[in-house]
């Protein structure tokens, strides 16, 4: 009995195996990941580096010297690019495309875990990436609030990213186009003057606790310095309360002279250097990525109900404007 004939008297069995196929392959197609990108492996690391209060000097011989020689002990090393800033350094190694991606970057991740003990021990962070052709934004959008101050944008922009980051295929979301928070330490001369504190000591005793903490820039004139003091300090009021002087100080008497009786502390934020518009109101904007393997339009979908939601709490004086979405140029390719 042939395949044909086999087909026709056994009709029943045909069509459950035709039905069988037509479930596979539409469970397949509603399956299948869907992004503009492919996804291929690439032999690149990048270790990024935060180390605040450094300059570009300190970062270069503190930093990236020991990364790269610690980098240049794995094989297949095809080249090692870096940069240094104040307070971040950037590392990246290139591998020889004929090699497991996965496995340089297993093998770069344990020399830099090696080479951290030759790091600052109060080095804010360390992170080693693998690089992704997956890694762009599939989803931007502008929080936009002209007569809102920034920590008012800041705190909505942050409870935004709290809500999009537990989406399922969400990889990141990272917000951009504040400058960053600071706390700023305006000291008064005459008041040093009067108390015979030399402006030194001041600057001394909030560098003598234990733990790195940022703090922002200082400008004389043309010039600008990088500040990075020390401390293990929690809020404005416990750095008011360090003490600069006590009765040793010659002007000082019996009393015990603290930072408050002779600065002004608050917070503040750092020089603005660039400004993010959105149809040329200010605004802040919120990027987000997806995890490699999804299906941006379930992704794209589950953002969007949560934002939807999210745009219900907001103030009066804060809306929020979707400026790209990606899903829109994968659907037109995909029909």
């Amino acid at each position: 009995m042939g395949i044909t004939e086999f087909a026709v008297k056994r009709f029943q069995f045909t069509l459950v195996m035709f039905l069988l196929l037509i479930a596979i392959g539409w469970s397949a197609l509603q399956n299948i990941p869907r992004a503009e990108d492919p996804i291929f492996p690439i032999p690149v690391v990048t270790t990024v580096v935060v180390y605040p209060g450094a300059d570009p000097e300190d970062m270069e011989r503190l930093i990236v010297d020991p990364l790269e020689d610690a980098l240049n002990e794995t094989s297949d090393v095809k080249e090692i690019r870096s940069t240094a800033s104040d307070g971040l350094a950037i590392v990246s190694v290139e591998y020889d495309w004929s090699k497991d991606a996965d496995k340089k970057y297993d093998e770069a991740f344990r020399e830099i875990n090696a080479a951290r003990a030759k790091l600052p021990a109060n080095v804010a962070s360390v992170t080693v990436q693998k690089a992704s052709p997956g890694l762009v934004n599939i989803v931007q959008m502008a929080l936009i609030g002209p007569s809102s101050s920034p920590r008012a944008l800041r705190n909505t922009a942050e409870d935004l990213q709290d809500r999009l980051e537990q989406v399922f295929g969400v990889r990141t979301v990272e917000v951009t186009g504040l400058p960053a928070a600071e706390i700023t330490v305006a000291i008064d001369l005459a008041k040093l003057a009067k108390f015979g504190i030399p402006l030194t000591q001041v600057v001394d005793t909030m560098k003598g606790e234990n733990a790195v903490v940022p703090g922002g820039t200082v400008e004389n004139g043309e010039r600008r310095f990088n500040v990075r003091t020390s401390g293990n300090y929690s809020s404005l009021e416990e750095i008011a309360d360090t003490v600069v002087a006590g009765s040793a100080s010659a002007k000082a008497g019996n009393k015990i002279v603290r930072l408050k009786d002779v600065a002004t502390v608050a917070w503040d934020y750092e020089e603005v250097r660039h400004v993010t518009r959105f149809n040329g109101k200010r605004a802040i904007f919120i990027s987000v990525t997806q995890k490699d393997d999804m299906n941006i339009f379930k992704v794209r979908d589950g953002i969007m109900r949560e934002v939807e939601s999210f745009r219900e709490t907001l103030t009066p004086d804060m809306r929020l404007e979707v400026g790209f979405d990606q899903s829109r140029n994968v659907k037109k390719r995909l029909s």
